[in-house]
């Protein structure tokens, strides 16, 4: 299992004085991140723009927080790519200051909180189309498959949408350039495991209940569902066809 990069995000109704209140407080992210980029942007200015934008100091993640969302990402590598534990240490010890910074803005009252994890599962698969139409799909009488993706959406504690998507991932030589004719050749291709898309939130709580608000103790919870999920059903699903 190799675990590429995971994606946290925070949505938020939208707030003001994001600027004014990171020059004042900035010392709270300064255990774990760089000096943030302000950008010189109005507050009328689409919500869709970071107003504050900042590295981790190693510059293995980066932060970006607009008047509706916050999103961290990251990638693994050194090690932490191998084991979902040091990913989970590496995210929670980090949000855990985002949220000290967004709670001043947000009395801790949040929409929705999600996490993102994109993984390799490569245990044992050569040709990941083949395992993912045969054990999932049933696909006996369809030939000639190339390429397959499958998505899974399912519902935990009255509140999560978990959200799986499987589909084989090319894996190629190192320094190919992809846009010469002949690059992509099976003589190019290393090997086919299959890539998982795993998305963990709680909107399903937003989306169905009028009242619903979310809390930073939620990724908490959504952290510990992914942890079931990559060391447990992940290969239950891809090796036996159950979830």
């Amino acid at each position: 299992m190799i675990i590429q990069g995971a994606s946290i995000s925070v949505t938020y109704k939208r707030i003001n004085s994001i600027k004014k209140v990171y020059y004042t407080n900035e010392n709270i992210l300064k255990d774990y991140f760089n000096e943030a980029t302000v950008l010189p942007v109005p507050d009328e200015a689409p919500v869709e723009i970071p107003r504050i934008i900042t590295k981790t100091l190693h510059e293995h993640a980066q932060l970006s927080i607009s008047p509706t969302v916050a999103t961290f990402d990251v990638e693994f590598d050194g090690g932490f790519e191998k084991e979902w534990s040091e990913c989970e240490r590496y995210i929670m010890a980090r949000m855990e200051k985002v949220f000290e910074f967004l709670n001043l803005l947000t009395e801790n009252c949040y929409e929705y909180i999600g996490i993102v994890a994109n993984v390799i599962y490569d245990d044992k698969v050569n040709n990941g189309t083949e395992k993912i139409s045969s054990t999932l799909v049933n696909a006996k009488k369809i030939k000639g498959i190339h390429d397959i993706n499958i998505k899974f959406t399912f519902v935990e504690k009255d509140n999560i949408f978990v959200n799986i998507m499987l589909q084989n991932a090319r894996i190629f030589k190192p320094g190919l350039r992809m846009d010469e004719a002949g690059s992509l050749s099976e003589k190019n291709q290393i090997s086919e495991p299959i890539g998982a898309v795993i998305d963990i939130n709680d909107r399903y709580g937003f989306n169905n209940n009028a009242s619903y608000k979310s809390n930073s103790s939620v990724l908490g919870e959504l952290i510990a569902s992914m942890d079931h999920i990559i060391n447990n059903k992940l290969s239950s699903l891809i090796e036996k066809g159950e979830y």
